[in-house]
C-alpha cells in the first residue's frame, strides 16, 4: 500500500496519464495474490513516474535501498506487532527453535533487507528467546 498515493495532494495522485485501480485503503485490506497484483500495478506506475520511493504517514523513503533504511525499520516494526498481537504466531515462531527460516517463494537476487521477512522473523525469535532465558 505504501506504493499508492496517500491522498489527493500526493504527487503520485496528480501524475498525468496514470490510473490507480485501487485506493490505498483498499490495498491495505488485501492479502495474498490480490495484494501482490495491486503492488505490481503500483510498481508499473512508479516506473512510469520514474520514482523509487514509497511513503508512510507523509514521509517518503526509498523502497529498495542498498542498505536497510526507513522502509526496513517500518517492516521490522510491523512484523513485531504481528507477533505481539497474535499469540498463535508467537507460539509457532518460538516452536521453530533454532531452525533457519527460508522464503516461501523465489526472490529476486539481492532482494532488499525489508523483503527478507524470514531473516526479520529469525531476529525477532532470537530476541524473544533471549527474553525468556
Amino acid at each position: 500500500m505504501m506504493k499508492y498515493p496517500e491522498g489527493p495532494d500526493d504527487p503520485r495522485a496528480k501524475f498525468p496519464g496514470l490510473e490507480w485501480k485501487y485506493t490505498r485503503d483498499q490495498v491495505a485490506q488485501m492479502i495474498s495474490f490480490e495484494a501482490n497484483h495491486a503492488g505490481a500495478l503500483a510498481s508499473a506506475n512508479m516506473d512510469k513516474m520514474k520514482i523509487t520511493w514509497v511513503s508512510f504517514e507523509g514521509k517518503h523513503f526509498e523502497y529498495k535501498p542498498a542498505t536497510p533504511g526507513e522502509h526496513y525499520k517500518l517492516i521490522v516494526e510491523a512484523t513485531w506487532e504481528k507477533v505481539k498481537q497474535n499469540p498463535e504466531v508467537k507460539k509457532v515462531l518460538l516452536s521453530t527453535g533454532d531452525l533457519i527460516l527460508k522464503p516461501d517463494h523465489r526472490q529476486e537476487p539481492n532482494a532488499p533487507a525489508a523483503w527478507r521477512y524470514y531473516e526479520i522473523l529469525m531476529e525477532i525469535r532470537k530476541q524473544m528467546q533471549n527474553r525468556e532465558r
